[in-house]
């Protein structure tokens, strides 16, 4: 759901509300994290039991725009971030005990699964320290 914000008053008014699964998919979903590209274009939300990561374009008003969605090549996606340059993206797969690398392309959004996969046991929470 997208929401307008009133600082004024702390209130959140309902603007939107759009899928993070594409069109026609029938079946359980548990989404985890949500976050905003560091340039402001792409919003992001992994759908564990799908196991993809679906992503959004972000329109001046704040409306989201259903993009596409990317196979995590694992089980149970539950967290992600962007490396530091906004070159990459890292998906913790929970149940695949590995992080698996995709290359994002900044002018559309989409992911690009670099073959890279990172043994960790049971990933679920990825950061970078400068």
């Amino acid at each position: 759901m997208v929401f307008d914000y009133d600082p004024a008053q702390g209130r959140l008014t309902a603007k939107q509300t759009i899928s993070s699964l594409p069109p026609g998919f029938a079946g359980s979903n548990f989404p985890a994290e949500v976050m905003v590209s560091p340039d402001g274009k792409f919003l992001y939300a992994s759908n564990r039991l799908h196991d993809s990561i679906a992503w959004f374009s972000i329109s001046e008003t704040g409306t989201l725009a259903f993009r596409g969605e990317e196979w995590t090549r694992g089980d149970h996606p539950r967290a992600f971030n962007f490396d530091p340059t906004g070159n990459f993206f890292y998906v913790c797969n929970q149940f695949a005990d590995a992080i698996t690398t995709f290359r994002i392309n900044r002018m559309t959004g989409t992911l690009a699964f670099t073959g890279r996969y990172t043994p960790v046991g049971s990933p679920a929470s990825i950061l970078f320290l400068a």
